[in-house]
């Protein structure tokens, strides 16, 4: 295989894999939009990668040297957003802060903003963002002064802006506004070709936190393939920790005998398959991977507790459907 250098780009939160159409043309798209200030809009499901992407965006840009600063909207209380956004003024309220508060927007000046889960900020506080983008100004909560902002914003959701912004949960001047750059980022099961190439990652990145000498089978990146990964990267990567940290042996095959390998079978699964074909399928998969894995008919009988001559009339069953082209 390649090595991970041929198909990814280094940010500050490790490689960016791009070994796919559509991300080596967000990449590109990237490059040329980095040095001006327009906002960017990262669209995906959760999981994509949406995070790293906006760091890489900072990080080619003039602003690299200022800081990113980052905040989930979704992760604050409502009544806290604007506070943490703008800051506010000593005496502004009861509870804050006796010397007041600065505000994430001004933690940021020179740099670059980066607002994930942007769906989630309240109706008042996308008003002031508004003003924000379209007038480079804003005001701390209790302030009557305005001050300049010299940030470049950088957005991020998994829903539908353009639903929201229709059912009226979402300011549609505010989406115009993010809506300059918009960056469709794609799941995983639609850039299965760099998933080796994240799994080679995460492998060599647990192996050195863990102290590990690991290494990822054919067996069990064949599987990793044919997965959908709803989960995306992030499920992939917590897959390769929780493998490498559990498995005694080095390949992680042994794992594939675990509650995973049901949820590998018939996740994958683009329809839900008849009940005894379902079975059927479970079985003919769990007997040759055990088998694949112990290169014995006694050995596979003995971890699956049925009789040896079960196991081999069963492989000889599924040898001649091979040779015939039957699918169970």
């Amino acid at each position: 295989m390649t090595s991970l250098e041929d198909y990814s780009v280094n940010t500050s939160a490790g490689p960016l894999i791009a070994k796919s159409e559509k991300m080596r043309k967000i990449i590109d798209v990237i490059h040329r939009i980095a040095n001006v200030d327009s906002t960017v809009l990262l669209l995906g499901e959760s999981g994509v990668g949406k995070t790293m992407l906006a760091k890489y965006v900072h990080q080619q840009s003039m602003r690299h040297e200022q800081p990113f600063i980052s905040i989930n909207c979704s992760t604050l209380p409502e009544n806290l957003i604007e506070s943490e956004l703008f800051g506010y003024e000593p005496g502004s309220f009861t509870g804050g802060k006796r010397e007041g508060k600065t505000g994430l927007i001004e933690s940021a000046e020179g740099g670059t903003l980066f607002l994930d889960e942007i769906a989630e900020l309240p109706f008042a506080a996308q008003s002031k963002l508004l003003e924000v983008i379209q007038e480079n100004k804003y005001r701390k909560i209790g302030s009557i002064h305005e001050k300049a902002a010299n940030i470049r914003i950088i957005a991020a959701t998994n829903k539908n802006l353009k639903e929201l912004v229709q059912k009226k949960e979402f300011r549609e001047d505010l989406y115009y506004r993010l809506y300059v750059v918009p960056l469709m980022v794609p799941p995983l099961r639609e850039r299965r070709d760099e998933i080796p190439y994240l799994s080679q990652y995460f492998v060599q990145k647990f192996n050195q936190k863990y102290h590990r000498q690991f290494n990822l089978s054919s067996l069990l990146m064949e599987k990793f393939q044919s997965y959908n990964w709803p989960g995306n990267i992030r499920e992939l990567e917590n897959t390769i920790e929780q493998i490498v940290v559990t498995q005694s042996d080095q390949t992680g095959e042994s794992w594939l005998l675990t509650d995973a390998l049901t949820d590998t079978v018939f996740l994958s699964k683009e329809h839900i398959l008849p009940l005894k074909q379902a079975k059927q399928q479970f079985e003919k998969e769990l007997i040759l991977r055990v088998y694949h894995l112990y290169k014995s008919t006694y050995k596979a009988a003995e971890v699956l507790q049925v009789d040896q001559s079960t196991i081999a009339k069963k492989l000889k069953k599924y040898r001649e459907e091979e040779k015939k082209g039957v699918k169970p």
